[in-house]
């Protein structure tokens, strides 16, 4: 019976690819390298004519930073891998003189993948999750005359071939049943009550609660790394308003919440107007399928993308009116919401990303997702939905 995939086994087998194809889409032609994961006792001995670099991943170690993890949380670890080059004779024009020499080959393989890890030290993995990413780096660690002797002292009669030792920071390992996510403070208030059996009781409806301020915000685009700003701006005409933080309550029908009322809320974006379809709206969705919203987990979005800044400002005392965004947010946005939850929340960002060309000294805008690059985010937008009291 074959065992359960689980994250970690994941991310190692996500690492061999990786060096298996030296971090392109396919192998290059001039790459005829096998990748094995296994100790060298095992492996070494039953290469077949064939150049080898085998990961051995020998120890794990957990993160420190992170000793106050709860049973249902990710642990996060450590791994230290030694990843050892086993080369053939090559005779590449058939003349029966070795062109390429076992040896030469290990070092051409091992120089590789220091040049691999150089230029990308850092690797996405998608987690096990919908939306999840594992962020993966790969440090050089020494390889001591001490550590060399402890390793292959225990693969039997294996010969030492030359090796190096990367640490593989930070990897998952995920719980079969997630600890719940808590929701994002939405807005704050005080009352006092002479019960405290229900700390998830609905807030009274009599009751004032602080949102966060608006400020007004210019971006100042002539920065090539600029962030965009963002703010919703809710109200019929003549009487509109800007939010950062939103609750509304929809009805029930049949026990199941009623969206068809959920109003189009327009997202007014600052940035540099003078470019078109450089920003991207991102976000997670939190649905607590229970009463108390003791459970739920937050989800990304799907990605809206190839939106546009409405302007390099944006004043809250004139707002613009109804429709008069670049963008409105629909109930369609909220991907994957379920109607028989009870309570959700939706935190969203609008982001741009931005790569440092090295030959021009220049800044340049690359699409949603690229390779490389940093993503730059604006402020969040939180809307949290309720069901209304019956």
């Amino acid at each position: 019976m074959p065992l359960p995939t689980s994250s970690l086994s994941r991310i190692c087998n996500q690492v061999r690819a990786h060096l298996e194809t030296l971090g392109q889409g396919t192998a290059p032609p001039d790459w005829e390298v096998t990748v094995t994961i296994g100790a060298p006792g095992i492996n070494l001995p039953a290469v077949n004519n064939a150049n080898t670099l085998n990961l051995f991943f020998y120890r794990f170690e957990p993160f420190t930073f992170d000793t106050s993890a709860r049973p249902g949380d990710v642990q996060w670890v450590k791994l230290f891998c030694v990843m050892t080059a086993v080369g053939i004779d090559e005779d590449v024009d058939s003349d029966t003189v070795v062109d390429f020499s076992a040896g030469f080959n290990e070092l051409r393989m091992l120089s590789q993948v220091m040049r691999l890890f150089q230029e990308q030290p850092v690797m996405l993995i998608d987690g096990d999750n919908p939306g999840e990413v594992w962020h993966t780096q790969f440090i050089p660690q020494p390889l001591a005359d001490e550590q060399i002797n402890q390793i292959w002292s225990t693969q039997g009669d294996t010969v030492y071939r030359p090796s190096l030792m990367y640490e593989i920071t930070l990897a998952p390992v995920e719980p079969l049943t997630p600890a719940p996510q808590a929701p994002r403070v939405a807005s704050v208030g005080s009352f006092a009550d002479s019960s405290t059996s229900n700390p998830n009781r609905p807030w009274p409806a009599n009751r004032e609660t602080l949102y966060p301020p608006v400020p007004s915000v210019s971006v100042d685009s002539a920065n090539p790394q600029w962030a965009p700003a963002i703010v919703l701006v809710t109200g019929p005409a003549g009487n509109r308003a800007a939010n950062l933080s939103l609750n509304l309550e929809v009805p029930v029908v049949g026990g199941l919440a009623d969206f068809s009322g959920l109003p189009t809320l327009d997202i007014w974006i600052a940035g540099d107007s003078a470019q078109s379809g450089d920003l991207t709206l991102v976000g997670q969705l939190l649905q607590n399928p229970d009463a108390d919203r003791s459970s739920g987990q937050w989800v990304d979005i799907d990605p809206v993308i190839n939106l546009s800044a409405d302007a390099d400002s944006l004043d809250v005392e004139n707002l613009p009116g109804p429709g008069g965004t670049g963008f409105a947010l629909a109930l369609s946005h909220w991907t994957g919401i379920d109607n028989s939850n009870n309570s959700w929340q939706l935190q969203l960002f609008v982001e741009r990303h931005i790569q440092y060309q090295a030959d021009t000294g220049q800044w340049v805008d690359l699409p949603h997702a690229a390779d490389g690059g940093m993503g730059i985010r604006s402020n969040p937008l939180l809307i949290s939905l309720t069901r209304e009291v019956p």
